[in-house]
């Protein structure tokens, strides 16, 4: 038996961690303890966490103020908790399977992008006479939708990104009135991150090995910073292996530098990503022109499954071990130290010594380019590829 991994890693303005795995999270401080859960596992002492799911959780948020917290999972129930005592505030099913979920810059809309290519938004909370409705459709895209996300200041805008390789920006909430539209990508965009330090860009990371800076006002590409340049020396050393083929993952004999994550780091003006395979965060600096700057590759020893931004600090969590000399440890958590970035060695040791629950083996997610794959269907349930 082994820990299960964090699949997901989500912070918030009010110094929470909330930790995924499978079909349950923990909640702790910015101190790495606990306090509250929806697993058994737990001291008595942590406040339990009503509503438990029972399917794998994929996609979680907080609201800007970090007052509510939002899960959605595989059979389509999004619940929406209260976190000054952890109670549920609402819960509901919806039509399609979720890929992202963020909350309106008030808190008092939930948007929900799904794999239909829709994008709806439904309130965090509903008064006594008030009867539930079906969540409001704000936007379509023709393909999946990866990410979404709210731009900071005003005007407000609602961005997204999708498997044909754009993102679009659209006017909050009249959704209707596209305001630009970022052609640039050469696959599925997966992610989106916007930052207050930066109100009229975003970046956006894709399966073509890209980071790119955009004007979201015009849609305008203002930069490219791609990966390969930075990161081919762990597929030349044998750091980073390339896939096998078959149905689960189709990066056979092919160097990939998919981006699964990018996070904005508003105390530093920077930006931090994560790369599906790859035992490192990439940090980026945000200067004038605007730009991205003083591109770094920092190493944290095992390959990272998301990145999330407690502070000035970086939370990684690690993808499953992938073998036997790997350790079973779940994060790692970087600090500026002196224009460097260093491991907070309490706070990553408060985070491993996390109990989460036990499991026969630790499967590998399923790499970013099944599902970026425009031929993706569900795997044939005889297929033993």
């Amino acid at each position: 038996m082994v820990r299960a991994s964090i699949t997901l890693v989500e912070t918030s303005s009010q110094g929470h961690i909330a930790l995924v795995f499978d079909a349950n999270f923990h909640i702790t401080d910015s101190t790495g303890k606990i306090v509250a859960s929806t697993s058994d596992d737990v001291d008595a002492s942590v406040a339990k966490i009503g509503g438990a799911n029972k399917d794998r959780i994929i996609t979680v948020a907080f609201s800007q103020d970090g007052s509510l917290f939002a899960t959605c999972n595989n059979e389509k129930t999004v619940t929406i908790y209260n976190t000054a005592d952890w109670t549920a505030v609402r819960s509901l099913i919806i039509a399609k399977r979720a890929t992202a979920i963020t909350f309106d810059p008030s808190g008092a809309y939930l948007l929900i992008a799904d794999k239909f290519g829709e994008v709806h938004r439904t309130p965090t909370a509903l008064s006594a006479d008030e009867v539930a409705s079906k969540p409001e459709l704000l936007l379509g895209h023709v393909s999946i939708v990866c990410d979404v996300k709210m731009s900071y200041g005003s005007p407000s805008y609602v961005l997204t990104c999708d498997r044909d390789e754009k993102l679009r920006v659209s006017k909050y909430p009249n959704a209707y009135n596209i305001q630009s539209f970022g052609l640039g990508h050469t696959e599925f965009v997966t992610t989106i991150a916007t930052a207050q330090f930066a109100p009229n860009n975003a970046v956006t990371g894709s399966g073509d090995g890209t980071l790119r800076l955009w004007d979201i006002s015009s849609g305008q590409l203002v930069q490219t910073v791609d990966l390969q340049e930075l990161l081919e020396p762990y597929y030349t050393d044998g750091r980073v292996l390339m896939g096998v083929s078959n149905f689960e993952d189709r990066n056979a004999a092919t160097q990939r530098y998919g981006v699964l994550r990018v996070r904005s780091i508003e105390g530093q003006r920077m930006f931090v990503a994560a790369v599906e395979r790859f035992p490192v965060v990439v940090v980026l600096s945000f200067g004038e022109g605007p730009a991205l700057a003083n591109v770094r590759v920092v190493d944290v020893a095992r390959p990272v499954a998301d990145v999330a931004v407690l502070g000035d600090r970086i939370v990684a969590a690690y993808a499953p071990p992938s073998g036997e000399t790997d350790s079973d440890d779940l994060a790692v958590v970087l600090e500026p130290t002196n224009g460097d970035l260093t491991t907070d060695v309490t706070l990553s040791a408060a985070l491993n010594a996390l109990s989460t629950q036990q499991i026969e083996a630790a499967a590998p997610a399923p790499s970013i380019y099944v599902w970026g794959n425009k031929m993706y269907m569900d795997p044939p349930k005889d297929d033993e590829d």
